[in-house]
């Protein structure tokens, strides 16, 4: 066993490029999905910890009488089994010097439910001080001490608070013309700040009995529903409404964007995961087919099937586990932490809890164990099936033949013999002139509709709400785009490396002939050039069609908002990436030893 191992390990060691190649291509993939798949559960556990802190009201229930509530309509409330607590306050909206503006007056530093944060300062302790909402898209940023002139009075700005209600930075209607509020203020009532005697009642806060370890989980929207309509048909011969957080704006916001990041998260995984596992599979059918001899070895020793077709299980295994557990600690801990000023532009967001869902990351570790284990397997025992005197030879190049460009005489006369012999090349590996065009096709399409969604973002004609929702997506959308050029890099580095390798012989006969180092480069890296062109020119479409159907399901944005530019900087890009790679591959060109490839293996 400890000899098997050692041709195990002596596999990766003659194999390191690919075998870093491999694990980096998984590490991308998990990384990608596990980090996107958490990053909505991390917001609701972040958000629903933030807003249980305050005792967030789980039903506001607001009068529509020009007298509040009467004490028999609290009893009642009261009542209500799934009712723990509750709490009264006025909220009155209105136009204050030509500014909308809400006042909330509430015994604020004795709340029972919906208790406010301090962010800064102080809790108005008398009728000439104010607490006002932190800044957002609409309201001003202020400072203790600032003034503030309400009601035709001067007020002191005595704290900056959190209102577990007010969540989201997106603009709050008011409740007369459901415009913009342009400034939120909170008034101590224990000293009736406002010139009148009477303060009605106008909302009283609830917290329900019901358990609210996720605020944003269906089961407690149901419940908080059920807890409405109760309410609303308990006091059915008075003039109320009972609304849930799900009728609340920030929440709206919350749960909206967090539904949005679920569809991307849905969707783009999907692409990531078949790229990566196409190339993985690629790598280890090459590494098989070059390994054919030995396995022709072990065949002739008496080793069975299944013992020759774990080393190459336990090769691609390895890739996949370390791959795996590095993709899965970035993607929890890493790309989250890119994404959160996503968040903050749009929500006051806490510090990311460390709670993870890893559903997504497991599916896709699973998937892709069993789609390159299974692979491995079958082409293991693909080989194994023939002779060993079969396998001990080496395989019999492919035989040449003509290309459709050939029974064009006006166009193939005028070709050079260098391009000749390229477009004979390509269309002589027919398999790897498929995996090179659908891997650089699926890498494009990510990168384009990376683009895409940055586009929607920045579109004319929308809101200020859906213009900010939209800055945010772009943060998402670029991480997106650099996560694809990474492995647009890495498909390119593996599939040119793989085509290095296997045609050693080819070009140290070239080296023979008197070919130029640079000239042995353009040789190879031609054919990759064209192949990869052939890839985003097929890409592209497969991208504006992937962007189309994420943009259905987001119903957010349009693909009309798509600009020009995001196909120019897609093709850019991707022709960048081939002439990178093959600059730092021109080196391993130079050191192919012509004596040591042009030895005969029989």
């Amino acid at each position: 066993m400890k000899t098997y191992l050692k041709t195990v390990f002596r596999t990766i060691k003659f194999n390191i490029g690919r075998f870093i190649a491999m694990t980096a291509i998984v590490l991308l993939g998990i990384c990608f999905v596990t980090g996107l798949g958490t990053l909505s559960y991390k917001i609701e556990v972040a958000m629903t910890d933030k807003m249980s802190a305050q005792n967030v009201a789980d039903v506001v229930v607001k009068s529509k009488s020009n007298f509040g509530f009467l004490q028999n309509q609290i009893d009642d409330i009261k009542a209500l089994d799934s009712v723990d607590e509750i709490q009264t306050l006025t909220v009155i909206d209105l136009d204050d010097e030509g500014r909308n503006t809400r006042i909330i007056i509430a015994p604020l530093d004795e709340m029972k439910v919906n208790s406010f944060e301090i962010v800064a300062g102080n809790l108005p302790q008398n009728k000439t001080e104010i607490a006002v909402l932190e800044e957002s898209s609409v309201l001003p940023e202020f400072v203790v001490g600032d003034k503030v002139t309400v009601l035709g009075e001067e007020k002191t700005i005595a704290g900056i608070i959190f209102d577990p209600l007010y969540i989201s930075k997106i603009a709050e209607p008011d409740l007369i013309n459901q415009e913009n509020l342009e400034l939120i203020v909170y008034m101590n009532g224990k000293h009736n700040p406002l010139p009148t005697p009477f303060l009605p009642i106008t909302d009283v806060y609830i917290k329900s009995t019901v358990n609210t370890e996720n605020l944003f989980a269906k089961n407690y929207i149901d419940k908080m529903e059920q807890l409405a309509t109760s309410i609303e048909n308990k006091l059915s011969s008075d003039k109320v409404e009972a609304l849930t957080l799900d009728q609340n704006v920030g929440y709206a916001v919350c749960k909206s964007y967090n539904e949005k990041v679920d569809v991307i998260t849905l969707i783009f995984p999907v692409f990531f995961i078949a790229v990566t596992a196409l190339v993985v599979l690629t790598t280890m059918t090459r590494l098989v087919e070059e390994e054919r001899s030995q396995i022709g070895c072990y065949t002739t020793l008496g080793f069975g099937k299944f013992k020759i077709a774990m080393k190459y299980l336990i090769f691609s295994a390895i890739t996949c586990i370390v791959g795996s557990i590095l993709g899965v600690v970035s993607g929890i801990f890493v790309l989250p932490v890119a994404i959160l000023p996503a968040f903050k532009a749009l929500l006051y967001m806490p510090p990311m809890p460390m709670d993870v869902d890893l559903t997504m990351g497991i599916i896709a570790i699973a998937s892709m164990f069993v789609a390159v284990l299974g692979v491995t397997t079958y082409l293991v025992v693909k080989e194994t099936k023939n002779k060993p005197a079969y396998l001990l030879r080496p395989k019999a190049p492919k035989a040449g033949k003509k290309i459709f460009l050939e029974y064009i005489p006006f166009i193939w006369k005028k070709l050079s013999f260098k391009y000749k012999s390229t477009c004979r090349n390509i269309f002589r590996y027919a398999k790897h002139l498929l995996m090179t065009v659908i891997s650089v096709a699926g890498s494009t399409a990510l990168i384009f509709a990376g683009f895409g969604l940055h586009d929607i973002s920045k579109a004319d004609g929308h809101t200020l709400d859906i213009t900010m929702i939209g800055d945010s997506l772009s943060i998402i959308s670029v991480v997106i785009i650099l996560f694809a050029i990474c492995l647009c890099v890495l498909v390119i580095f593996n599939l040119t490396i793989m085509n290095i390798g296997e045609r050693k012989r080819e070009l140290a006969t070239l080296k023979v002939l008197g070919y130029h180092d640079m000239e042995v480069s353009g040789y190879i890296f031609r054919e990759i050039f064209i192949m990869a062109i052939m890839g985003i020119v097929v890409g592209l479409p497969l991208g504006y069609a992937l962007v189309a159907f994420v943009f259905e399901y987001l119903e957010f944005g349009s693909i009309n908002d798509v600009k020009w530019t995001a196909y120019l900087f897609t093709i850019v890009l991707v022709v960048a990436v081939i002439g990178i790679v093959d600059i730092l591959l021109h080196f391993k060109n130079k050191k192919i030893d012509m004596t040591t490839s042009l030895k005969t293996v029989e």
